[in-house]
């Protein structure tokens, strides 16, 4: 509620309302940033106290058929104790009454504390106002004075609006609360099941590989059960680990960021994938650039998403097909990029492509296996550095999937890599999809590499991850 009232006709009024809005701005914006539902009905009584000049006062939160006091301050301080103990009866008194109705009430003499229960017994005058938030009571602010008719319309207007102000701080305090403790939940019963399953977990993948040395003595339909068990168990063992990073990377704990060399993530995260590319006859090319591309960061962390990323390609790509990662340098940026002409993605699929356990399964893809969390794994990971993920996908045509990371200027004591673009798997090469050019960042003398597209501005334009999964801004 705003505070409205006549101008002031001198000087002296003049600075009073000066003074109260200065006031006013002061305590909005400090409830405004409150995330502690503790903090807000401090805040709230103590500034309600000190501008009226009130001798006692309370705040409480409102329950199904009761009031809850939270804060009690003032000479009623001495009852605090008790005040706070019991609930208080909705149809009992004043404070029940404003609970009730949601309209608030002014006593400007008091002759008979015991006809509106309060909390003090030589209150001569009491404000009761609610905190409302939606149409919906969920708490008042009561306060007293000794003195006859204390509270004056300012002073009320006054109060009304720190009641308005502490109901909306108090809501989104409970609300982030209510958040923090189920994500906090959720990312202990993560922790603990992963914990728990990774003993006998690794008991049937030792188990599997005994079984599997025994090759020749058992049949062998047992043998591919025990293959097909084999490979059920790394791909739970795969998602249990990609479960547990990507809640370590979400909980907001610090990482240990590091000067490092992207290129040299970028080739051992191709020497970790080959096998998989050389097993389906696919023709895997590596560029890094001869220069050291220095970011700050985890080095595990990084080489987890350029892997995801060229696994995706190197599954999501039918036998003999062509992959390329490379990575190169835009400005102050380190871009990183993998493309493949492999199925491609279906524009409605793409809006879901970062969601946790979201699979595109277009077709001829139905019996390619994943968890469903390595582009989740990437964009939190790369959005920790204040990088940015983003992609292309034509159907029948292939993808690229990239992201940038800033360069930093810290010091990297190694030597750089040679220029190399060499083919890893010699089948015949075929021409690179062409790129989209880089218009949002002005590189036009630079070779084309696919960027995050610039913000759409019509329906026509590439769309947002946030609509479709092409681009996604980091925070």
């Amino acid at each position: 509620m705003s505070l409205q009232s006549p101008p002031p006709s001198n000087p002296d009024d003049l600075e009073e309302r000066l003074n109260e809005l200065e006031f006013l701005q002061r305590l909005d914006h400090e409830l405004h940033y409150l995330l502690d539902s503790d903090r807000v009905l401090d805040i709230t009584l103590d500034w309600a106290m000190r501008r009226t000049a009130a001798d006692t006062g309370l705040i409480a939160k409102r329950h199904e058929d009761s009031l809850q006091i939270m804060r009690v301050t003032g000479y009623a301080y001495q009852y605090a104790t008790k005040l706070m103990r019991e609930p208080w009866p909705l149809a009992t008194g004043v404070l029940g009454r404003v609970a009730t109705n949601g309209k608030p009430v002014y006593m400007a003499y008091v002759t008979n504390t015991s006809d509106h229960q309060l909390i003090y017994e030589k209150t001569r005058s009491h404000y009761t106002a609610p905190l409302i938030f939606h149409d919906e009571t969920i708490g008042i602010l009561h306060l007293e004075s000794r003195h006859p008719a204390h509270f004056n319309q300012r002073m009320r207007d006054f109060i009304q609006h720190i009641a308005g102000r502490a109901a909306v701080a108090l809501r989104n305090a409970e609300l982030y609360t209510q958040t923090y403790n189920a994500e906090q939940l959720k990312s202990d019963m993560i922790r603990m099941v992963a914990h728990d399953l990774r003993n006998p977990l690794n008991t049937i993948v030792n188990a599997t590989h005994l079984l599997k040395r025994l090759k020749g003595k058992i049949p062998d339909q047992a043998l591919s059960f025990v293959q097909s068990i084999e490979q059920s168990a790394h791909q739970m063992r795969t998602l249990l680990e990609e479960l547990l990073t990507l809640e370590r990377l979400e909980s907001g704990l610090k990482m240990e960021a590091t000067p490092l060399n992207l290129s040299d993530v970028l080739v051992e995260s191709v020497q970790r994938t080959h096998s998989d590319a050389e097993s389906k006859s696919q023709t895997l090319t590596l560029k890094v650039p001869d220069q050291p591309l220095v970011v700050r960061g985890e080095f595990a962390y990084f080489r987890q998403a350029m892997v995801n990323l060229i696994n995706n390609a190197i599954k999501y790509t039918p036998h003999k097909g062509i992959i390329s990662a490379r990575l190169e340098r835009h400005g102050e940026r380190a871009f990183f990029e993998v493309t493949d002409n492999g199925y491609g993605i279906s524009p409605e699929r793409q809006k879901w492509l970062f969601q946790r356990f979201y699979r595109a399964k277009e077709p001829g893809t139905e019996h390619i296996e994943g968890t469903g969390l390595g582009l989740s794994l990437v964009k939190a990971v790369i959005e920790r550095s204040d990088g940015e993920v983003w992609f292309q996908s034509t159907p029948g045509q292939g993808s690229t999937f990239g992201f940038w990371l800033p360069l930093t200027d810290d010091a990297l004591p190694m030597s750089s890599h040679e220029s190399q673009d060499q083919t890893l798997f010699p089948v015949p090469t075929v021409k690179r999809p062409p790129a989209l050019p880089l218009t949002s960042l002005e590189l036009d003398e630079l070779p084309p590499l696919p960027p995050a597209p610039s913000p759409p501005n019509n329906e026509e334009a590439a769309p947002s991850v946030a609509d479709s999964g092409s681009s996604l801004k980091a925070d």
